[in-house]
């Protein structure tokens, strides 16, 4: 009897779990199509790309409403077994309430171990496809910065050509690199130029590079540096690198190596800034989990802080304990017969623990991306004290 009441209990949370789920998608794709509407006023967008947009924008918004949705779920589960009298019934055959939250107790960390093993890659790949698409047709920009086991990549450029930076490492601002190599391509994309420099230096519009030996593969290419400051564009991982290194380049090593021009310092006009290369980096939520502790790893590799990389792994492992904890804050304020009345004001109760749960969540979480306070401790942290309140409470409401 208790598995066949246990399975039942489980279907309910589910069902309307998931029937939740499929509503505020729906609802949050039509108020994003709205807003992407009135974007794309002055954009290349039609009605389709803005659809397309809100569609690949939704799965990670729904990502992070997922607690709430199993806080609703909960609640609407166990305020209909409480309607029915079910609850009633299976309270006087010597049920307890802890027996009762078992099942949705379970499904709740099921659901958040596959939120983050399962859903949370497609959140990230549909989310990081909406950043490039939405940056491509409203702002003509593509991403500035990329991070890789060879180090970090930098592209910048106009009409009349593009440089594709790269560094073994950096500082952790962005503002110093090291090992640097610069590639620079004329309007065509031909290679026209290479700059190699111990140590690069971000100034006030311009790169200053030292230690520099240069080689010019075009005559009529302007000198290394001059003019080429421009918008930030394009992704600039491995196949810039490879363009860079591949076809171009072999056909210069096979007319005869160019001469090599040594100088200590060379100033390279650019428009980037320190607030532009830390803020360029992939956002963690654009990272699949699976992914994630590699890119933490080649971010810290390159000199860079992977404090913020590193709280978002870690709210993602948190997040079964998280779904677990809105449901207990659901069946804590829900579990109650109709004819003691008050339903209203628990529901209300219910939903206003839940917010500021996500306050406290998020202060701790912005504590911990900034690295003043440990990002397990963050993470982990809020989920188990609401555990705890909420077991705390149902103590007091049906065992006290």
């Amino acid at each position: 009897m208790i598995g066949i009441l246990s399975t039942y209990v489980a279907k309910r949370f589910l069902s309307t779990f998931f029937s939740a789920f499929v509503v505020v998608f729906l609802i949050v794709m039509l108020v994003d199509s709205v807003e992407l509407l009135r974007a794309a006023a002055n954009a290349d967008a039609g009605a389709q790309e803005v659809l397309w947009l809100a569609l690949l924008h939704a799965p990670s918004l729904l990502l992070t409403i997922l607690p709430f949705l199993a806080l609703l779920a909960a609640m609407a589960s166990f305020a209909r077994l409480a309607r029915s009298s079910e609850l009633v019934v299976t309270r006087a055959a010597g049920v307890s309430v802890w027996r009762l939250i078992a099942p949705t107790l379970v499904a709740a960390a099921i659901l958040g171990a596959l939120a983050f093993t399962v859903y949370n890659p497609v959140a990230s790949a549909t989310l990081q496809r909406y950043e490039t698409l939405r940056a491509r047709w409203f702002s003509g920009e593509d991403s500035l910065l990329s991070v890789s086991s060879n180090g970090l990549w930098l592209r910048e450029g106009d009409g009349a050509g593009q440089a594709v930076i790269r560094a073994k490492r950096a500082g952790s601002e962005g503002q110093q690199l090291w090992d640097v190599s610069v590639f620079r391509f004329d309007g065509d994309d031909r290679l026209i130029s290479r700059i190699e420099a111990g140590r690069a230096v971000l100034e006030d519009g311009a790169w200053r590079l030292h230690q520099v030996r240069s080689w010019t593969f075009d005559d009529a290419a302007p000198a290394p540096g001059g003019g080429l400051s421009g918008e930030a564009g394009g992704d600039a991982g491995g196949d810039a690198g490879g363009d860079a290194e591949g076809g171009d380049l072999e056909a210069q090593r096979d007319a005869g190596p160019p001469p090599e021009t040594q100088v200590d310092t060379l100033t390279l006009p650019t428009r980037l800034t320190r607030d532009r290369i830390v803020e360029s980096f992939a956002a963690p939520e654009t990272i699949s989990f699976w992914k994630l502790r590699g890119f933490i790893d080649n971010m810290e590799a390159s000199g860079f802080s992977a404090a913020r990389h590193r709280m978002h792994w870690q709210s993602q492992l948190s997040t079964p304990l998280l779904l677990s904890a809105m449901v207990l804050i659901g069946a804590a304020f829900s579990m109650r017969h109709v004819r003691f009345g008050g339903l209203g004001l628990m529901a209300l109760g219910a939903v206003a623990t839940g917010l500021g749960y996500f306050v406290l969540a998020n202060v701790a979480q912005a504590f911990g991306a900034q690295g003043s306070i440990p990002a397990p401790f963050a993470a982990w942290g809020p989920p188990a004290a609401m555990s705890l309140l909420a077991i705390g409470l149902l103590l007091h409401l049906e065992d006290g």
